[in-house]
């Protein structure tokens, strides 16, 4: 009887300390972008919070992105980088879904309106 307690106190330490590495894990895109002419950074600003706010709304609050701007280096041409941060590949996956909507269509359209990106990379982020 002891031995099977043991075993079960075992394995709920593993899979909490297995969780809890999981959690410390994100998922990133990377887009490169710029600026179109006639906009300004203050209208990707917009159109990115609006992004946010759409994500928190329909598919989950940890969903964050972050706009990186050079500050030593060459900003020529409106150059600035995407960052959008995910809990999971999951919640990756339903914020496509989403973005595929009505409403995430013209989410998508007003930051298309104030900025070109390129490309873009997605990675596994974890934290050290």
């Amino acid at each position: 009887m002891n031995t099977n307690l043991a075993r079960i106190l075992a394995l709920t330490v593993m899979l909490g300390i297995g969780a809890s590495a999981i959690a410390d894990e994100t998922v990133r895109v990377v887009w490169i972008c710029t600026v179109n002419e006639g906009k300004t950074l203050d209208d990707v600003r917009t159109a990115n919070s609006a992004w946010v706010e759409f994500m928190h709304e329909n598919v989950d609050d940890a969903i964050s992105s972050t706009i990186l701007t050079p500050v030593v280096g060459n900003f020529e041409g409106g150059r600035f980088v995407f960052a959008d941060d995910f809990p999971t590949m999951e919640k990756w996956n339903e914020a496509l879904k989403a973005s595929d909507t009505q409403a995430g269509q013209a989410i998508d359209a007003a930051i298309n309106d104030a900025a070109t990106c390129a490309n873009n990379s997605l990675y596994s982020a974890e934290k050290s």
